[in-house]
């Protein structure tokens, strides 16, 4: 696909599925594009395999989880095992006496007093850029409680058809976003991780993620990037500009008991404007595949989750006889870990950027066709069986790693390492081979 055609399927639709519509309304999912970038291509609603099947199967794992299925046992004598979750979505029982739950705002409710206390947090931290770059940690709290609205946590009658594929999502991602370890991604690293190169057979089968459920966000990422695939280097050259167009923000994805990933369905947080030109976040499902940008992203964020090196959240100050309160949330929020997340109990990677300084020039080999006239760049990845050599109690190396007397399992060991994005020969210019279109820099109304 081309970088104009990339950029005028980015512009062909005013919304992405899934987001609120003037803030409000769900948009369905429709053929086209969107579906493809999400789903890959032959998926349609209500087949066997289909997305929403393979949601309704999240759906039944999420209303366990939560507790509302031990209390509609409990309480209404209803199990939430025999209802056709594989089938439809179930938004509703019926249980004694005519009574009817609302499953949807039962699972919401578990998840109002975390979702009320993130909101005044954030109040006090700050506002989100406009632009959504620059996230810290301490913007977790933002992001998250900004994907539902007060109505989502109303009981509903379910009168209306058209409203209950978006009610059903809402609660589902709402419901998971809650009950999620939450991971942030640092701004240099964001493009590199969402347009990761597809995962070998092996690094996939060896994914292991540390939460039965783990969201995780980075500064905004237009979908356009996620979707070049060889086109990535004419558009890191152009420069990625913020513009009216959807971005990514980060990923929710679900672990099986043992940890490893369960592939029935992912979930992407995407962002883009409303009708009345604010910003606003949706949790939108998405398969995994390697045919699709979609699944190449979830798999990206599932290798950084099983690989990655997490350093734990950090500890709060004390907080005092009255913890929730404004005065405490206020200290907490200028603490310096509290900035980083330790609120919201963020982990984040243990990274260092590369220095920005270019190789030196390296003459051509004898038998190749001449020296180099253009670079590239290669795509991250990630590598596998890198040898880390082994250390002492003091952090000495005990033995050799590569040279002689070098040995598997005693003086190092291998691992899959992150190689991020790399310029291949920075000091020759990329070939001009592709247009590019580059965006003209914009930012939303202030205060919005």
């Amino acid at each position: 696909m081309s970088v104009r055609s990339l950029l005028d399927t980015a512009f062909a639709q005013p919304r992405v599925p899934g987001t609120h519509a003037g803030g409000t309304a769900f948009v369905p999912l429709e053929s086209g594009a969107w579906k493809e970038f999400l789903f890959g291509p032959g998926v349609e609603p209500g087949r066997t395999g289909s997305w929403d099947r393979l949601m309704a199967v999240l759906w039944k794992r999420v209303v366990s989880e939560c507790g509302v299925a031990q209390q509609l046992a409990a309480e209404h004598d209803v199990d939430w095992e025999r209802a056709p979750h594989e089938s439809k979505a179930v938004l509703s029982l019926a249980g004694p006496d005519d009574i009817v739950v609302d499953v949807a705002a039962a699972s919401l409710a578990t998840q109002r007093e975390q979702r009320e206390l993130e909101r005044r947090f954030a109040r006090i931290h700050r506002r989100l850029p406009a632009d959504l770059s620059s996230l810290v940690p301490a913007d977790v709290g933002a992001l998250r409680s900004g994907l539902l609205k007060e109505r989502d946590f109303r009981t509903s009658t379910y009168q209306l058809e058209r409203d209950r594929l978006g009610r059903w999502v809402r609660a589902l991602s709402g419901t998971a976003a809650y009950l999620a370890a939450a991971h942030m991604i640092p701004a240099p690293l964001a493009l590199d991780v969402v347009t990761t190169a597809p995962l070998d057979e092996q690094t996939r089968a060896a994914l292991r993620l540390p939460a039965p459920w783990s969201l995780i966000t980075h500064d905004a990422v237009p979908l356009r990037a996620a979707e070049a695939d060889d086109e990535l280097a004419a558009l890191v050259e152009a420069g990625v500009c913020m513009g009216p167009e959807p971005v990514i923000l980060g990923g929710l994805l679900a672990a099986q008991p043992d940890g490893r990933l369960d592939t029935t369905a992912g979930i992407l947080l995407i962002s883009t404007l409303d009708a009345a030109g604010k910003r606003c976040q949706v949790l939108q499902p998405a398969a995994y595949g390697d045919d699709h940008a979609g699944g190449r992203v979830l798999h990206g964020y599932a290798a950084q989750l099983a690989f990655g090196r997490w350093t734990p959240p950090p500890v709060l100050p004390a907080s005092g006889p009255r913890p929730v309160s404004r005065s405490a949330l206020g200290r907490v929020a200028a603490s310096e870990a509290g900035r980083a997340g330790g609120f919201h109990g963020v982990r984040v990677p243990d990274f260092t950027p590369l220095p920005e300084e270019p190789p030196e020039e390296s003459a051509a080999p004898a038998d190749s066709r001449g020296p180099l006239v253009f670079g590239t760049w290669r795509r991250a990845h990630w590598k596998p069986g890198v040898r880390i050599g082994i250390r002492d109690s003091g952090g000495r190396l005990v033995g050799p790693v590569y040279k002689d007397g070098a040995v598997e399992g005693t003086t190092f060991t291998r691992e899959r390492r992150f190689v991020p994005r790399t310029r291949i020969r920075r000091d020759l210019p990329l070939a001009p081979t592709t247009a590019v279109y580059k965006l003209s820099n914009w930012t939303a109304p202030r205060g919005r």
